[in-house]
């Protein structure tokens, strides 16, 4: 990631941001810093205090919230939520349809595919490979009432870490507040319910929990 943007710094960049074209039924906030050679589809949200690095690409119906950084060089897939204060490395790619619900990091060279939900407080390391439909959830509680809101209790918010290196397959979930070691191998079908070791071989058994079948 490249680093924190000066006022003045980014009063320029915002200045150069703005005079630039991109397709009219997009939405660029004026206090995003965009950076040179970004290409934007249709339909593109784009909110306060953005940054988005030299030759990133946002694709059709993206919509990137408020605080979020996009490293340079890094694609940011057809119809990728971007919830607030969401950091993307360079030249990683987050895909179709995949959604990170905020406050969240992700590392440089890092490939997330299509339709994968990234918890709130996740940190995702470089040079990760995560297949299409992953999920990770960050709190154990159910919550009551219409939509959660119930005030019958506060949600504890586990992290979830995924450390350097990791290549997971499709359709892997993760329960929450778990961590898988560096350059870790995640078969498809796999549910994560406890730390995995760094270079582990994690394989689903029959209830798709997770074992660990060797090292890589």
């Amino acid at each position: 990631m490249s680093a924190k943007t000066t006022p003045s710094e980014k009063k320029k960049a915002s200045s150069r941001s703005s005079s630039r074209k991109y397709p009219g039924d997009c939405y660029i906030d004026a206090s995003a810093v965009i950076g040179e050679n970004v290409r934007m589809g249709r339909f593109i949200s784009v909110h306060s205090d953005v940054q988005i690095g030299d030759n990133a690409r946002i694709e059709d119906g993206s919509r990137v919230y408020e605080g979020c950084v996009v490293g340079a060089g890094s694609i940011i897939g057809p119809n990728a939520v971007l919830r607030p204060f969401t950091r993307v490395g360079s030249h990683t790619i987050f895909g179709t349809l995949s959604c990170c619900e905020g406050h969240s990091s992700i590392g440089d060279y890092t490939t997330i595919n299509a339709q994968c939900h990234i918890t709130q407080h996740a940190t995702i390391g470089n040079s990760v490979f995560i297949a299409p439909f992953f999920i990770a959830t960050n709190t154990p509680w159910i919550t009551e009432g219409h939509h959660g809101s119930a005030k019958s209790g506060t949600p504890r918010l586990l992290p979830t870490v995924i450390e350097e290196g990791v290549r997971m397959g499709a359709n892997v979930r993760m329960t929450p507040g778990h961590t898988i070691g560096a350059f870790s191998l995640i078969d498809q079908d796999t549910l994560i319910t406890k730390d995995i070791p760094p270079h582990s071989h994690v394989r689903g058994g029959k209830d798709k929990i997770g074992k660990i079948i060797g090292q890589v």
